[in-house]
């Protein structure tokens, strides 16, 4: 059986988690959706359907295996990766009935037991927003319905299975659907980890030194292979930390806290999420919020995770439900030191904050709104980091990287301009 997970044009509901990334690739409970299925489904080969501006880097980090079977299951790439609603789909799939997948009455996937049932081409030219072109879509807003994959598959005249596996329809949605499912994901996960202590787990070449508490009591803790923990830390279940990543002195890492690979975590760390290559390497509480790649957060700077009326935050205006609700930081975006941020903001790729964040922050934009200050933040200095955080890690940017950020810049300018964010020199008026 061959597998093809899909986007639609429901992506751009999840900005800027899907700027720089395929829905798939959302880091949550310890996986993204593309692990989850590597791990439910090992014997199978995975294709995937993305925006054309991002299958370069997709195809670098996802090796593409179609081996022309003739079986094909179709899955929505912003499903949750969740491995117990994975492991029920594949139940379905195991007993040999062609159907589509409805989950809360939309279609996410589709069994074919012939891909030649399908009436259309598989290829990403559906209308998604162009990443070279123009945009009049505001921050965070939807792109209206919902891509051509649904269509298909509809027009299939399936028998409809609803099942229940829900998909992220917001950018928070990560951070609270995290808490519900590492748990259970660690759970199916500490098998391939050596037990050192009732529901610790660590893989190889892990370093752990006496002097830290491990509390496993609330959820299993599973520390990944070439990982460091420093003296006097502070972890708590259920917690996953990736490979090679650097715990500092004195952290402590509680209640739901999923880190990805090769990231440094220092300060007070509360149910939050690093996608990976993260940097928040000093003091600083950061809570109930999800930090992308290739970020660095300045030292002293802190989230808010909870009103001082607390009422339930809102995220672009909409009623997330939620009282604890922190920040959604882009990939590539940077913090000064002690920079506060209000409960419920998004920041976008690359933008570079300073002093007191008060509202949503656009793609490439330089903040200083607490000194009178909000201007565009130059392409070709964005770059220029980018070469510079990443050797700090012992990669090169390529010209797959650099054209990456080119077409986010041009992606994101519409945002920018409907927030009167304009090309300018950053300076600090007291």
């Amino acid at each position: 059986m061959k597998i093809i997970l899909y986007e639609n044009n429901q992506v751009e509901k999840l900005y800027p988690l899907t700027l720089t990334r395929p829905s798939f690739d959302i880091f949550c409970g310890a996986l993204t959706l593309f692990g989850a299925i590597e791990k439910i489904f090992p014997d199978c080969s995975i294709d995937y359907e993305v925006r054309d501006y991002l299958l370069a880097t997709t195809e670098r980090k996802y090796l593409r295996k179609d081996a022309g079977e003739s079986e094909t299951l179709f899955l929505d790439g912003s499903l949750i990766p969740s491995l117990e609603a994975a492991g029920e789909l594949a139940k379905l799939v195991l007993a040999g009935k062609e159907a589509v997948f409805k989950s809360g009455g939309r279609v996410v996937g589709g069994f074919c037991l012939s891909d030649g049932v399908i009436p259309f081409p598989l290829t990403s030219d559906y209308p998604l927003a162009s990443a070279r072109g123009s945009s009049d879509k505001s921050f965070g807003a939807g792109a209206g319905s919902e891509g051509a994959m649904e269509d298909r598959l509809n027009e299939l005249n399936l028998p409809a299975i609803e099942i229940d596996w829900p998909v992220f329809n917001y950018p928070w949605e990560v951070i609270t659907f995290n808490q519900e499912i590492l748990a259970d994901n660690l759970a199916h996960l500490k098998k391939y980890y050596k037990e050192i202590k009732p529901d610790v787990y660590v893989g190889r070449e892990v370093i752990l030194p006496p002097q830290i508490v491990l509390n496993s009591s609330h959820g299993p803790i599973i520390i990944d292979e070439g990982s460091r923990v420093l003296p006097f830390c502070h972890l708590v279940g259920p917690l996953y930390i990736g490979k090679n990543c650097l715990i500092r002195e004195f952290t402590v890492l509680k209640y739901g806290c999923c880190l990805g690979p090769v990231c440094k975590a220092g300060g007070e760390i509360e149910a939050s999420i690093f996608q990976g290559y993260g940097n928040k390497n000093h003091h600083g509480f950061f809570g109930y919020s999800y930090l992308g790649e290739w970020v660095n957060l300045g030292a002293g700077t802190t989230t808010s995770n909870l009103k001082n009326s607390y009422g339930l935050i809102k995220v672009f205006g909409a009623d997330t439900g939620q009282q604890f609700l922190g920040s959604i930081i882009g990939d590539y975006s940077r913090t000064a030191v002690n920079t506060p941020i209000y409960a419920g903001k998004v920041i976008g790729a690359s933008s570079h904050l300073y002093g007191t964040v008060v509202k949503d922050i656009p793609s490439f934009t330089a903040y200083a709104a607490s000194f009178g200050c909000a201007v565009e933040f130059d392409l070709a200095e964005a770059i220029k980091i980018q070469k510079i955080i990443m050797s700090r890690r012992n990669f090169e940017a390529s010209e797959i990287d650099r054209q990456l950020l080119k077409d986010v810049f041009a992606l994101t300018q519409a945002e920018r301009e409907k927030m009167n964010i304009k090309p300018g020199k950053l300076e600090f008026k007291i």
